[in-house]
C-alpha cells in the first residue's frame, strides 16, 4: 500500500552523487547522501557497485563525512576526502582490504583529489593563508584569524566560505606514498580545480588574475610544470573571457574549457585552447543550449573524452532538465546519449578503457540512482536502488508540462504538479525558481518537498520557467538581462491568469513563493500586483541598490544582469526593476526566510524587507537560520531544511489554504516548550507535559508536546513527553464515552431507570434505582454523596463489590434535584458497563478505546504503569514546597472515577475523538456524531452557573470564553493535578499533566495564554470579590454543614466569616492538610470567596436551599447539606 510523501521523510532519503568507476570499468564507487537526525547533520559515505550487476552495493566507508572518491590508474588504492572534527583531508583506501590511511593535514583542508596518469601524485586545491608564516602554530593562526579585514578588493568575501581575509585558493601535489604536500601557486588571487595533461607532466587551471578581475570578473586558463614551482603558470589562450574548469584534450596539444569567451551574461560553451596559440575554437558550436559542468543547484557534469579519445562525454540544458551528449570532434556533430523528457544527469565518469559510463540520473519517480550507460547505443542499466528502499511505500506526484503563450507571443513552459484526482479550482502555489537562469526541471524535488505535501492537500503547484530560465535557447536565456521584473513578469501572471479562467485555480487562492531571484520576484510581484493571498519570499534580492555593493556577487550582478549599469546612472531603471521601491504598495502576508549566513544575497536584504512590511502593518514574519549560506536549503542542516519545507506549508495554508477564512499560524513547539518550563519553575510544579492538538479537515493534525522536570523529586528522574501522568477524573469522560458507545449499540437507554439495567443493584433506599438513570449518573445529578472512597481489593470484582457498599452511602437530594460532583456515580456507571459486557471497566476501555486509538502509554493498572516512565505525586503542606506523596495512587475500585494513566499526546489522541465527532486518527468510526454532539449538549446548571458561566453536559464540563464554547475536564489524584480543555470550533485541545506544586495556577496561566495565541481567545476576567465586600448578615450561615468524607463548620470571628473543612474519610490519611481554614470574603447575599492556602485564585463559596427544603453550602463542585 502506498502513501503520499511526507516532510518527515526528508530524514530518510538518500542520494546518490560523484560516482567514479575503476579504470577496468568493473565497480562504481560513490557517495551516498543522507541525513543524521540526532546529530542534526548530512552524512556522506562512500559505497561500491559491481557493473556486471547481480549484487547489492556495498558500504565501503561510514562516513560522515566521506566522499570525492576517485581510483588510482592502477585501481589498487581510492582516494576520498573525509572530513572528521575538522577540514577535509585526504585519505587512501587500498581497494584489497584494509583500513584508510589518513595523507593529508593541511590547517584549511583540501579539495578533491585528482591523481596523476601515472598514479606518482595527487593535485588538489587547498585554501592557504597568504600571510601565515612557515611553521606558525594553531595560537599564533588563532590570533591572525581575529585580526582586522584589511579590504583593497571587492572579493573579500564568500558564500559558504564568509569573510576570506587573506585566505587564498591554490593548487598543491601529494605524493601518495610518503605524503609530502608541495604548493605549486601562489598568489593574491584563486586556483581553480587542476587537471593533469596526459603526459602527466604538467597541470592545467583557471584563474582569476586580472588585477580588476574582482570587478570585470574576467579569468583565464594556465598551465605550469608542478615539478617546478618557482616557475609562473603561463596564461593560455585569451584574457578577455570568463573560463571555468579545464581539461586537456587527449592529445596534450589543447585545454577543454567550460566557459565564455566574454564576460557578460550568456551560455557557457565547449572552448579549445591550443596551448601553441591561436583562435580559441568553440565545440558543438550549432547547439545552443548551455554547458552543464554541475554544481549546487545546477545538475551536470565536467566533459570527459571516452577511453579511445574519440568522443567527447558532455552535459547541457534541455528545457530544464540536464541531458548527457556525445561530440564527435572530427565533424562537431552531437547526439543526445542520455535525455528525454523529466530525466536529468548529474555527475559522469568514463572508464580508461573502452565501454560503459557511470552517471547518478534522476527521474519522474526518482531523486537518483547509479546508472551504467553504454556510449555507443545508449543503452541503460540502473545498478542502484537507495531511494526506492529508503522509502519503498512513497508514491510521488509528477509534473505535466505546460506551455502558456504570454500576450508579446512568448512561450513559456511550466511543469504543473497536481493530484490527478483534484477536481474543480483550488489553492494553488506558484513557485519561482533562482538564477534567474537556473530552471525547474521534471524529475523528483528532494528539496522542495512542500510540493508534494501541498499537492496532497489539494493544492496545485505551477512551477514556471519564464525569460532567463535555462534550457530554450541562449536568447531566452538573456532575455530578462536590464530588465528584471519587467521583462518576465507576465511570464508568471498570465499563466497564473489561464489556470484561473481554466478552472484549475481559486482566485482567492493564489500564493507566490520564490528563492533566490525567486525571492526576488515574489517581493517584485508582491509590490507590483495585490492578486496573492500568501507569499514567501527566500535567499531575499528586495533592494538591487544596496545589493549591488554588499553581495559577493554584486558587481558581476550590476554588470552582467541589470545591464552594465549602477543606480547613479539610471535611478529610473533601477526604480523600475527594484521591488524596494513600491514596497508601501504590498498587501500580501509574506513569510521571509533566509540564511543567517548568506553572502549572495545578505541577509540585510531580507531584514529591510521584512522591517517595511512589520512598520506598514503587513502580516509578516522573518526566519533566519543561524550559520546558513545562500545554498542551505541544499546544503544545511537537516533541521533548518525540515523547518523551511514547513514553514512554507504553514504559512500558504494559513492565508491561502482553507476556502473563506485564515489557517491558525502552525503551533510553536519551541516557545510553548519555553512557556511551560518558565511557568512551571515559577507554580513549584516538580513535573509536567503539556500537549496541544490542532485538527483540520484540510490537512495533518499539529501536534506540539512539551516537557518540564522530574517524575520524583526523591530520584530526579527527567519528565518526557512520553513520561506517564494519573489523568484521575478526566477518565470519567472516558466513561462516558464507553456508555454513549453502548447506546449507539443499543444495549442500554440513557434515561431507562438503573434498576432495569441491574435488578440486583441496592442503593441507600429501595426506591432510588427505579429513579436514578444512566443520565443522572453521567451528569452528577444523580444525588448519591459522591466522595466515597473504600478500598475493595485488586481483584476484577473491586468495582462490584464497590458499588455493593454503596447501600450504605447517604443521598445528599432526589435524583434530579440538584448538582454535586459524584466520583460513586461513575463507578456505578463503570459496573453498568461491566454488566452489559461481561468484562472488566479496563478490559472494555482497552478494547473500545485505547487499542483503536493505537493508545500504547494508556493504562488503567498501576502495574503497567510501573512499566512505562510514570510520575508519582507530590503534596504541599501548608502551601509550602512539594513532596512526595506517601502513596501513589487511588484503589482500583476507583478505576471508572479516576484511575487512567496516560501521556499528554495520548490524552489528546481522545480528545481527537470528539473533536472529529468519533473518527479515529486512521479514519476508523469508534461513535457516531450524534452521540459526541450529545455529550457537549447542555444537560444541567451547577450552582455557580450565574458566576462562572458553568454548566454540565454528558461527562463534560461546558463553558464559555471570549464567546467561544469549551467543554473539558480537569483530574486530581493524590499530589497529581491534570487539565484538558477542548474547543470544537477551532478543532484544538489542550492537555496539561502535573505532579504536584501550584499546578492549578499554571494550567489557568498557561492554558490563557495558549488560547490566546492559537484561538484569539481573550482569558476570561477571574472571578474575585469586589474591593469593598458588602455587608451580610453573617449569622445566617453560621453551622455545620456535612457529607461523606467532608465536615465544614462555619463561625463568625472578629475578621469576619471563617470556614473550618475537615476531611474525614479514607483519603485524609494520605494528605497533609486534613483541616484548612478559609477566610470567606462577601460578593453578594448567599456568595463568598474563598482562597485556599498558598493559592492565589479565588473560588466561588455559595449558599442555597434544596427545592424540598433545607440549605447546603456548595463548594469545589460539592453539595454539602447542613446539618441538623
Amino acid at each position: 500500500m502506498t502513501r503520499r510523501l511526507r516532510l518527515d521523510d526528508l530524514t530518510a532519503i538518500v542520494l546518490p552523487e560523484q560516482p567514479s568507476i575503476s579504470p577496468d570499468g568493473t565497480r562504481v564507487v560513490y557517495t551516498l547522501v543522507g541525513v543524521d537526525a540526532e546529530a542534526d547533520r548530512p552524512v556522506r559515505s562512500l559505497w561500491w557497485v559491481a557493473t556486471a550487476g547481480g549484487t547489492p552495493p556495498t558500504r565501503l566507508t561510514e562516513g560522515p563525512g566521506d566522499g570525492s572518491a576517485a581510483w588510482s590508474p592502477d585501481g589498487t588504492r581510492i582516494a576520498f576526502l573525509r572530513a572528521a572534527g575538522g577540514p577535509p583531508q585526504i585519505w587512501v583506501l587500498p581497494v584489497t582490504g584494509g583500513d584508510p590511511r589518513q595523507l593529508t593535514r593541511l590547517p584549511l583542508g583540501a579539495g578533491r583529489p585528482i591523481w596523476s596518469p601515472d598514479g606518482s601524485r595527487i593535485a588538489f586545491t587547498s585554501a592557504v593563508d597568504t600571510h601565515a608564516v612557515p611553521g606558525e602554530d594553531d595560537a599564533a593562526r588563532a590570533a591572525r584569524g581575529h585580526a582586522p579585514l584589511v579590504v583593497d578588493a571587492l572579493d573579500y568575501q564568500a558564500d559558504g566560505a564568509g569573510l576570506l581575509g587573506t585566505m587564498r585558493s591554490h593548487l598543491h601535489v601529494l605524493d601518495p606514498d610518503t605524503g609530502e604536500v608541495t604548493q605549486v601557486t601562489e598568489g593574491e588571487w584563486h586556483a581553480g580545480e587542476p587537471a593533469w595533461s596526459p603526459d602527466g607532466r604538467r597541470l592545467a587551471f583557471s584563474a582569476g588574475r586580472d588585477a580588476d578581475a574582482d570587478m570585470n570578473n574576467l579569468s583565464a586558463a594556465y598551465v605550469l610544470d608542478p615539478s617546478t614551482p618557482d616557475v609562473p603558470a603561463e596564461r593560455v589562450g585569451p584574457a578577455d573571457g570568463m573560463i571555468g574548469p579545464v581539461g586537456w584534450t587527449p592529445d596534450g596539444e589543447a585545454l577543454l574549457a567550460v566557459g565564455a569567451t566574454h564576460n557578460g551574461t550568456g551560455h557557457a560553451r565547449l572552448l579549445r585552447i591550443p596551448l601553441a596559440g591561436g583562435p580559441v575554437a568553440q565545440l558543438a558550436a550549432s547547439l545552443d543550449r548551455n554547458i552543464m559542468s554541475g554544481g549546487g543547484g545546477y545538475p551536470g557534469a565536467l566533459p570527459q573524452f571516452t577511453a579511445d579519445g574519440r568522443e567527447l562525454l558532455f552535459c547541457a540544458r534541455e528545457a530544464g532538465d540536464t541531458q548527457l551528449l556525445v561530440l564527435d570532434p572530427a565533424t562537431d556533430t552531437t547526439r543526445v546519449l542520455v535525455g528525454g523528457a523529466n530525466r536529468s544527469v548529474s555527475g559522469v565518469s568514463v572508464p580508461q578503457t573502452p565501454g560503459p559510463v557511470a552517471i547518478v540520473l534522476a527521474t519522474p519517480t526518482s531523486y537518483g540512482e547509479i546508472v551504467l550507460v553504454d556510449p555507443a547505443d545508449g543503452t541503460e542499466r540502473v545498478l542502484t536502488t537507495h531511494v526506492a528502499d529508503a522509502l519503498p511505500d512513497v508514491e510521488l506526484f509528477t509534473a505535466v508540462d505546460r506551455r502558456f503563450t504570454i500576450s508579446d507571443g512568448t512561450v513559456v513552459h511550466a511543469r504543473v504538479i497536481r493530484d490527478p484526482q483534484a477536481t474543480g479550482p483550488g489553492p494553488l502555489l506558484m513557485d519561482i525558481h533562482g538564477g534567474p537562469h537556473n530552471a525547474w526541471g521534471g524529475t523528483a524535488d528532494s528539496i522542495h518537498l512542500y510540493h508534494q505535501v501541498l499537492a496532497e492537500r489539494g493544492w496545485t503547484i505551477l512551477l514556471p520557467n519564464p525569460r532567463a530560465s535555462d534550457g530554450y535557447g541562449e536568447d531566452f536565456f538573456t532575455a530578462a538581462v536590464g530588465a528584471w521584473g519587467l521583462a518576465d513578469a507576465a511570464d508568471f501572471l498570465e499563466p497564473l491568469d489561464t489556470l484561473v479562467a481554466e478552472g484549475i485555480a481559486d482566485p482567492d487562492r493564489l500564493a507566490v513563493a520564490g528563492y533566490s531571484y525567486g525571492g526576488y520576484m515574489t517581493c517584485y510581484l508582491t509590490s507590483r500586483d495585490r492578486r496573492f493571498a500568501a507569499a514567501v519570499t527566500g535567499g531575499v534580492v528586495s533592494d538591487l541598490v544596496s545589493i549591488s555593493g554588499t553581495s559577493d556577487a554584486g558587481t558581476f550582478l550590476a554588470r552582467a544582469e541589470f545591464g552594465d549599469i549602477t543606480y547613479r546612472d539610471e535611478p529610473e531603471r533601477y526604480a523600475a526593476m527594484n521591488p524596494l521601491s513600491r514596497v508601501g504598495d504590498v498587501r500580501t502576508p509574506t513569510l521571509v526566510v533566509h540564511g543567517g549566513a548568506d553572502m549572495r544575497c545578505p541577509v540585510g536584504q531580507a531584514q529591510q524587507w521584512f522591517s517595511a512590511l512589520r512598520e506598514q502593518g503587513v502580516p509578516t514574519r522573518m526566519v533566519l537560520y543561524p550559520e546558513g549560506s545562500h545554498l542551505f536549503i541544499l546544503q544545511g542542516r537537516p533541521s533548518h531544511r525540515l523547518d523551511w519545507n514547513r514553514r512554507i506549508v504553514d504559512w500558504v495554508e494559513q492565508y491561502a489554504g482553507p476556502a473563506g477564512r485564515a489557517r491558525p499560524a502552525r503551533l510553536d513547539a519551541a516557545h510553548w516548550q519555553r512557556r511551560l518550563s518558565t511557568l512551571a519553575s515559577r507554580h513549584q510544579v516538580p513535573g509536567a507535559t503539556l500537549a496541544v492538538l490542532r485538527v483540520d479537515a484540510n490537512g495533518p493534525d499539529d501536534l506540539i508536546e512539551a516537557a518540564h522536570g522530574v517524575l520524583n523529586l526523591n530520584t530526579g528522574v527527567p519528565v518526557t513527553t512520553e513520561s506517564v501522568f494519573q489523568i484521575g477524573s478526566i477518565s470519567k469522560v472516558w466513561t462516558t464515552t464507553l456508555v454513549m458507545q453502548l447506546v449507539e449499540d443499543g444495549l442500554l437507554d440513557l434515561d431507562q431507570p438503573l434498576a432495569e439495567l441491574m435488578p440486583e443493584l441496592r442503593l441507600s433506599d429501595p426506591e432510588l434505582p427505579k429513579r436514578i438513570t444512566m443520565r443522572h449518573l453521567l451528569t452528577h445529578s444523580s444525588g448519591i454523596d459522591g466522595d466515597h472512597f473504600p478500598d475493595t481489593g485488586r481483584g476484577d470484582d473491586c468495582v462490584a463489590r464497590y458499588v455493593d457498599t454503596l447501600v450504605d452511602v447517604t443521598q445528599v437530594f432526589p435524583p434530579g434535584a440538584g448538582w454535586s460532583y459524584c466520583n460513586a456515580g461513575f463507578v456505578l456507571a463503570g459496573r453498568v458497563i461491566e454488566h452489559l459486557t461481561g468484562k472488566t471497566w479496563d478490559e472494555v476501555l482497552r478494547e473500545r478505546l485505547s487499542t483503536p486509538l493505537g493508545l500504547t502509554r494508556t493504562v488503567t493498572l498501576p502495574e503497567e504503569a510501573l512499566l512505562l516512565s510514570a510520575a508519582v505525586g507530590h503534596l504541599s503542606e501548608g502551601g509550602g514546597a512539594p513532596t512526595v506523596a506517601p502513596v501513589s495512587g487511588l484503589p482500583r475500585s476507583l478505576g471508572p472515577a479516576g484511575l487512567i494513566s496516560s501521556t499528554a499526546a495520548e490524552l489528546l489522541a481522545f480528545a481527537r475523538l470528539h473533536l472529529t465527532d468519533g473518527l479515529a486518527a486512521d479514519g476508523r468510526r469508534l461513535l457516531a456524531a450524534q452521540y459526541t454532539t450529545a455529550m457537549r449538549e447542555r444537560q444541567v446548571d451547577v450552582p455557580d452557573t450565574a458566576l462562572t458561566g458553568t454548566t454540565w453536559g454528558l461527562g463534560w464540563r461546558l463553558w464559555a470564553v471570549d464567546g467561544q464554547e469549551l467543554c473539558g475536564h480537569n483530574g486530581g489524584t493524590v499530589g497529581q493535578l491534570a487539565f484538558l480543555q477542548v474547543l470544537p470550533e477551532h478543532g484544538l485541545a489542550l492537555a496539561l499533566l502535573t505532579n504536584g506544586g501550584q499546578a492549578e495556577e499554571l494550567s489557568e496561566e498557561l492554558f490563557a495564554e495558549i488560547l490566546t495565541e492559537a484561538a484569539g481567545i481573550a482569558p476570561a476576567e477571574p472571578f474575585a470579590p469586589p474591593a469593598e465586600p458588602p455587608a451580610v448578615d453573617v449569622d445566617r450561615y453560621v453551622g455545620v454543614y456535612e457529607r461523606a468524607a467532608q465536615r465544614d463548620e462555619v463561625s463568625v470571628t472578629p475578621d469576619g466569616l471563617l470556614l473550618r473543612r475537615e476531611l474525614t474519610g479514607p483519603l485524609a490519611d494520605t494528605l497533609p492538610d486534613a483541616v484548612t481554614e478559609l477566610r470567606m470574603v462577601p460578593v453578594a447575599e448567599d456568595v463568598f470567596a474563598v482562597r485556599l492556602p498558598g493559592s492565589p485564585i479565588w473560588r466561588p463559596l455559595i449558599f442555597a436551599s434544596f427545592g424540598t427544603g433545607g440549605r447546603f453550602l456548595y463548594l469545589g463542585a460539592r453539595i454539602s447539606p447542613q446539618r441538623d
